[in-house]
């Protein structure tokens, strides 16, 4: 089987990545660096303050090729060695320590080159005034102002009918490279979440690998790939859709934490039923000519497992290892100023299969009850529960549809992946009474979420008059026309009262493309959630090759209950 990692005939119309940094979990005085290398070697990290005497100079020296870095730094940098293979697809994360609070870093990448050359790889190009390859610690005042990003649904490809790729809407992250750079001259940016699909395996037919998988099934019948070729093939998918240069200056200078969805498996991972010799089966649905093409169903189980380990060592390689928690648990938590965050892992342990707790799982729920139970709302005020799949989104009534057109649409697998739906109910009451618990403590609860290709903001309500919120981004680049974006919205409820008992109110909804801002403030208890689209607003005065300016399109004051 044809493994991807050499392969050039894939119809990438952008560049893959090759060498890569992304700033991961940062605190006051650590920070972890995940690097891609490209190639296998020995490879350093020089880390300095961003304004140590002699800055400009060294950043002149970074420029030559070759460049000793062994006998010519200067003193103030730092130097961390670490190797790389293809095990890891020449992947590696390094943990700096004993940084300085509230303090800009600048970093650079140093190895040999494919000319053979001793020289500097990534951070050469950078100045002062740029803040690629930099990044700055968190302040050891636990009171001080923040803000951090949310996006989710990279996907930014359309296929024409005559199969061509064209790249569509990456303007929607040189417009949150504006407004992090703002957040960041404000002295109040934290980090950046990436919510969910930040990429997708299956995003157009192309470069869909289990559209490949099936074909290389239908040509080689009775023949399973191996889970080398399997693994090449989820690498170059990240490869692909992390290229851009707007992503690779984002990631590396602003700390960013992720969570996966369904697209970094497949669509609707989790959400099948497999269920052999039975009328709800649906593994044609995964593999449609699976008996033409001479498989036992046993083979479709492992093809589809295998998959799916492939997919978990993937996201560890590339999403995973820069989080705070890179043991054999996804689910983690963060804490920051007054806020703390918990990421739910709503992929990992799903499957619709289960008796119960098809989502979580009873174990995460408890890791994740026991988290909260722990929080102090006079010391970490805020609570921000990020779930891919919002809890509450479309009407009841139509996630449990069970019709003709359900199925004509082939919208099961889409219908099952929501938290309203009835499989879900023990699992979503439980989750419901943790999150009004915590907010009758006194804690103010949110829950930030993807997944859905529309914006929402809800206010959620229960007897006692807490309240939490939920607030959702999505997408930053899938485009969904501005009919489809209609019809989705026309499924979002406006008020009512939930199957749980509580109320809610829409606060708003944005149908076209986004990422969001939230702002918390531990000293006033204020905080807010602003929505960004896209943006066709320049400033008279800026000159051609300027940034455009940015506004929030929506802007949700977060008010909550007070405990007396």
């Amino acid at each position: 089987m044809t493994s991807f990692i050499y392969k050039t005939e894939r119809p990438w119309p952008n560049a893959r990545l090759r060498e890569g940094v992304i700033v991961g979990h940062t605190t006051a005085t650590t920070s972890k660096i995940w690097v891609r290398t490209g190639q296998p070697g020995d490879f350093s990290l020089l880390l300095y303050p961003t304004n140590m005497d002699g800055a400009d100079a060294f950043r002149q020296q970074l420029r030559q090729v070759p460049f000793d870095a062994i006998s010519k730094l200067p003193a103030g940098v730092r130097q961390s060695w670490f190797a790389t293979d293809f095990s890891r697809d020449t992947t590696a994360v390094q943990t700096l320590t004993d940084l300085l609070p509230f303090t800009d870093y600048s970093y650079a990448l140093y190895g040999t080159d494919i000319s053979g050359n001793q020289r500097i790889l990534l951070g050469q190009d950078i100045s002062k005034d740029k803040l690629a390859y930099s990044f700055r610690t968190l302040s050891d005042d636990a009171m001080r102002p923040i803000s951090f990003g949310l996006y989710s649904c990279h996907m930014p490809y359309s296929e024409s009918i005559f199969g061509s790729l064209q790249i569509e809407n990456m303007e929607m992250w040189d417009s949150l490279a504006v407004t992090l750079r703002r957040h960041r001259e404000r002295d109040q940016l934290a980090f950046l979440i990436g919510g969910g699909d930040q990429v997708y395996v299956d995003g157009v037919g192309s470069l869909n690998i289990w559209n490949y998988l099936n074909s290389c099934l239908k040509k080689n019948p009775g023949v399973i790939p191996s889970k080398d070729a399997m693994l090449s093939w989820y690498r170059d998918i990240y490869r692909g859709y992390w290229g851009f240069s707007q992503l690779r200056e984002i990631f590396s200078q602003c700390p960013t934490y992720m969570i996966w969805d369904d697209h970094e498996f497949g669509d609707g991972w989790g959400s099948y039923f497999i269920k052999e010799n039975s009328e709800d089966d649906e593994m044609d649905e995964i593999f449609p000519d699976w008996k033409g093409n001479k498989l036992t169903y046993q083979d479709c189980v492992v093809l589809r497992q295998t998959m799916g380990e492939c997919a978990k060592q993937v996201y560890q390689e590339y999403q995973h290892s820069h989080n705070p928690n890179t043991g054999a648990l996804f689910d983690y938590s963060i804490s920051v100023n007054g806020t703390a965050l918990y990421f739910l892992d709503g992929r990992g342990y799903r499957d619709i299969n289960q008796s119960a707790y098809r989502i979580l799982g009873k174990e995460q729920m408890e890791r994740f009850g026991a988290w909260l139970s722990a929080l102090d709302p006079k010391t970490t005020p805020f609570v921000f529960v990020i779930s891919a799949v919002p809890l509450m989104h479309l009407s009841s009534s139509m996630v449990n549809a069970d019709n003709f057109a359900v199925d004509m649409a082939d919208l099961e697998d889409d219908l099952r992946d929501s938290w309203e739906h009835h499989l879900h109910e023990i699992e979503r009451k439980e989750l419901v009474r943790l999150l009004f618990n915590a907010a009758n403590r006194g804690l103010k609860v949110s829950i930030l979420s993807g997944d859905v290709h529309i914006s929402a903001a809800f206010r959620m309500t229960d007897g006692n008059g807490n309240i939490i919120y939920q607030l959702t981004s999505s997408a930053i680049t899938y485009n969904v026309s501005r009919p489809m974006g209609w019809a989705l919205g026309l499924g979002v409820e406006d008020t009512g009262t939930s199957d749980d008992g509580y109320s809610f109110k829409r606060l708003a909804l944005y149908a076209d493309r986004n990422y969001a801002m939230v702002c918390v403030d531990p000293v006033t208890g204020n905080a807010d959630f602003q929505l960004y689209g896209p943006q066709s607003i320049s400033h008279p005065s800026n000159e051609q090759n300027e940034q455009p300016i940015t506004h929030a399109m929506v802007k949700i004051e977060l008010t909550f209950k007070q405990k007396q």
